[in-house]
């Protein structure tokens, strides 16, 4: 057999590729594609070798094989079929449009906003120009949505247009204050706002630096201009190829450049008008450092930094030491201002509130009481999202809660997978370099596996709920299982 395996193989050239393919490791042979099938080598029908093509066996084989495929494509269309009448379309509209964002961040050359935006046309175009067949259609819609998705990337680059440093280098700096991180070691990081540079002077230099310095000159606060000749490097790449990049997310951020302070930092009087936007940003950050030292001073030691970052998201006094714990733990992302503390602050709330109004009855009967305590946890959480630095990962859980609570007030249903695609879509349009972080993937993957295993148990709940029906031992058995 061995032998007239070689021979057939050796012969017949494109055929003997085909059947050499179709082996499996215990030697059994699978159909090919009709196309490769005229030549190849078939079980013979006494299987004690090979034999011509068009054989009993091999003729069985193929119809036994075309009825089981058949059978699942249909199986497969019905499931499809079934599943767009009950309206999961729009729950692909966020998964279309964040592979079109993660296309883009993939891509290793940077693409011209026109051929996006001509790409994009031409698919929406098709759309509506096409109507050949439904599944083409529904193609050539997927096809938009994810053409959608990169435009919003490319639009999000072009928007922010961070100048990023080249090359490290020393310069005289004077920029306003935004934040104030007090770190561990005594030093403090600072998020600076470049006026101007000199000695020498940067022909691009970036809108905004992160900077150490290891004292704070009395009086600094967010708001406030500083002067001090400092060292800027730009930001660090991947450590590793794959692993995170650094660049990247400051890029996103509108950091241009990291370093720290050779000298100074010292106060410079301010003679310039300060937006109202930059007022209203310094008071806040103020408000929030002010948050923080009052927790720090109550609890004091490690304690109180680790409740000043669950209060308000002041991290840096925090040890390296208990960082590297959490870490390890997993309970890093605890410290993170996300989900679980708008939940927290929007529940406590809310749940407060409703607990209130129960205490008057007569009330509490004739008002929309819950949506009055929606509106209300609504109003909190997007306070407390400015105390705690708005950073994305709680602008993203606050979007997801604004639907949840803005459905309640409008009498719809708070946890649903179509408020959760909702809050995906808000979100990839608004920051669509999200969709590339752990951050958004296992965030919006955990809300829907909730909200999914919410509805399983109250449909669960619901079938209980119903009449018993006299059954058998056997199906009463089988019901169970």
């Amino acid at each position: 057999m061995g032998e007239r395996l070689r021979e057939g193989q050796a012969g017949a050239g494109p055929a003997g590729e085909a059947g050499e393919q179709s082996l499996l490791a215990g030697g059994d042979l699978l159909p090919a594609p009709a196309w490769r099938r005229q030549g190849e080598l078939q079980p013979s029908s006494d299987g004690d070798g090979l034999a011509a093509p068009g054989g009993r066996r091999s003729r069985l084989w193929r119809s036994v094989a075309g009825l089981q495929t058949g059978f699942t494509v249909r199986a497969l269309a019905a499931a499809v079929e079934t599943e767009l009448d009950r309206g999961v379309a729009f729950l692909l509209v966020p998964v279309f449009l964040a592979v079109g964002a993660f296309g883009y961040f993939s891509l290793a050359e940077e693409p011209s906003l026109l051929s996006i935006a001509s790409a994009t046309i031409a698919v929406t175009a098709l759309v509506f120009a096409l109507r050949t067949s439904r599944w083409i259609h529904y193609g050539l819609a997927a096809a938009t949505f994810c053409m959608l998705g990169m435009a919003a990337a490319k639009l999000e680059t072009v928007r922010l247009g961070t100048k990023m440093l080249g090359a490290e280098i020393s310069t005289e700096l004077q920029g306003r204050v935004l934040e104030i991180d007090r770190l561990a070691e005594g030093r403090i990081r600072l998020t600076v706002d470049v006026l101007f540079t000199a000695r020498p002077k940067l022909r691009f230099a970036p809108d905004r630096v992160r900077l150490t310095a290891r004292r704070a000159p009395p009086g600094l606060a967010a708001g406030s201009v500083i002067g001090g000749y400092v060292r800027l490097m730009p930001p660090s790449g991947p450590i590793r190829p794959g692993s995170y990049d650094f660049s990247f997310q400051s890029y996103f951020d509108g950091v241009g450049a990291s370093g720290f302070f050779m000298r100074g930092p010292e106060l410079v009087a301010d003679t310039k008008p300060v937006p109202l936007a930059l007022r209203a940003e310094a008071w806040i950050s103020n408000l929030r450092d002010r948050i923080a030292q009052r927790i720090r001073d109550r609890i004091g030691g490690v304690e109180g930094e680790i409740a000043a970052a669950l209060v308000v998201g002041v991290r840096g006094g925090i040890p390296e030491e208990v960082n590297e714990a959490l870490r390890r733990t997993g309970l890093y992302h605890i410290i993170s201002i996300s989900g679980l503390h708008m939940a927290m602050v929007a529940g406590t709330v809310m749940l407060g509130l409703r607990l209130g109004f129960a205490l008057f009855p007569a009330f509490a009967s004739r008002r929309p009481v819950k949506k009055y305590a929606a509106l209300a946890a609504l109003a909190s959480a997007g306070g407390y999202l400015f105390i705690s630095g708005a950073e994305v990962a709680a602008q993203r859980s606050f979007i997801m809660l604004a639907v949840m609570l803005t459905a309640v007030l409008f009498d719809r249903a708070a946890l649903t997978m179509r408020n959760l695609a909702i809050s995906a879509i808000i979100v990839i349009l608004v920051s669509p370099h999200e969709v590339v972080g752990p951050s958004f993937q296992m965030s919006f993957a955990a809300t829907a596996a909730l909200v999914g295993a919410y509805g399983w148990w109250s449909e669960r709940q619901d079938d209980r709920s119903q009449p018993a029906v006299q059954r058998s031992l056997v199906s009463a058995a089988g019901h169970r299982l």
